[in-house]
């Protein structure tokens, strides 16, 4: 059912109680930053990283939570099981690259349309300042051409709209001037990565590919029109955030660290989907 602020964006996916999936979000989001603000209390940590770890962590889980949502529209458990696996991350001290984690998540629903419309004016303004935020502020220089694949892809599909084809090329300048200012990207960086990460991703990328081909169906309708999602259009959503998952190695072991929230998603879908099997055997 269309929500009021659907008038003014095709992106935006309110958070309401009505649903219980919702209810619980909203009920685990403030328990989650209480209870990372005491843990890292109980760490000896000041009180003012505490603070930012109870509200960076919560808001980290929040999104990953979204981003499942859009990684699996027809699983909830998904979701929440990339929340869980967030909430442990920073429970163990790691940090997340929050306008990275937003920005994916906007440039997944532009080609996801769980929403249903397409991307008015002011989704692509905010889409084109995430990006801004994660380049500039958080170094994800590889986050523009991602967008850039997300806008092209919704073009592929149906025709766009002049925000979003002057956005394509504003997102390639903004992408290769990340690459080449200050002497370029120091790709050495990547041999900071810890062998068993690596392997993780690489068994985790291979795992996620044979679910996005064997994906035939989403039953999930849009959000603001009455009909089922396009499966098509969710397979290159699923694509781009296994893409993105990848390119976060392109940073080196702080690159990925910082993008686990990514790496919980795709996790979770594989542990989501066939916790779904599972049940969906049972009642058969």
């Amino acid at each position: 059912m269309s929500h009021p602020i659907h008038k003014y964006s095709a992106l935006a996916r309110p958070v309401e109680p009505k649903y219980p999936t919702n209810l619980a979000v909203m009920i685990l989001v403030p328990v989650i930053a209480i209870g990372l603000f005491v843990w890292s209390l109980i760490g000896e940590t000041g009180m003012g990283p505490a603070l930012r770890i109870g509200l960076f962590g919560a808001l980290a889980a929040f999104l990953t939570w979204a981003l499942g949502r859009e990684m699996d529209p027809d699983h909830n458990a998904t979701a929440f099981i990339a929340m869980a696996l967030a909430v442990l991350a920073a429970a163990l001290g790691y940090g997340f690259d929050l306008l990275t984690l937003a920005a994916l998540l906007f440039a997944v629903r532009v080609v996801n349309r769980t929403v249903g419309p397409q991307a008015m004016i002011g989704d692509v303004i905010t889409l084109v300042l995430l990006n801004l935020g994660a380049v500039f502020i958080e170094g994800a220089w590889w986050m523009p051409f991602i967008s850039v694949m997300a806008l092209a892809i919704d073009e592929a599909f149906e025709r766009s709209t002049l925000p979003q084809r002057l956005a394509i090329p504003a997102l390639l300048v903004m992408g290769i001037l990340a690459f080449f200012v200050g002497g370029g990207v120091d790709l050495s960086v990547t041999e900071t990565l810890v062998r068993g990460w690596v392997v993780t991703v690489v068994v985790i990328t291979i795992l996620v590919a044979g679910t996005i081909v064997n994906t035939e169906e989403i039953a999930s309708p849009m959000d603001a029109l009455a009909q089922p999602c396009s499966c098509r259009r969710v397979q290159a959503g699923m694509a781009l955030i296994l893409l993105a998952g990848i390119a976060s190695l392109l940073g080196g072991q702080p690159g990925l660290a910082a993008n686990l929230a990514i790496l919980s998603v795709l996790a979770a879908s594989l542990v989501g989907r066939n916790i779904a099997l599972g049940r969906d055997k049972d009642e058969a």
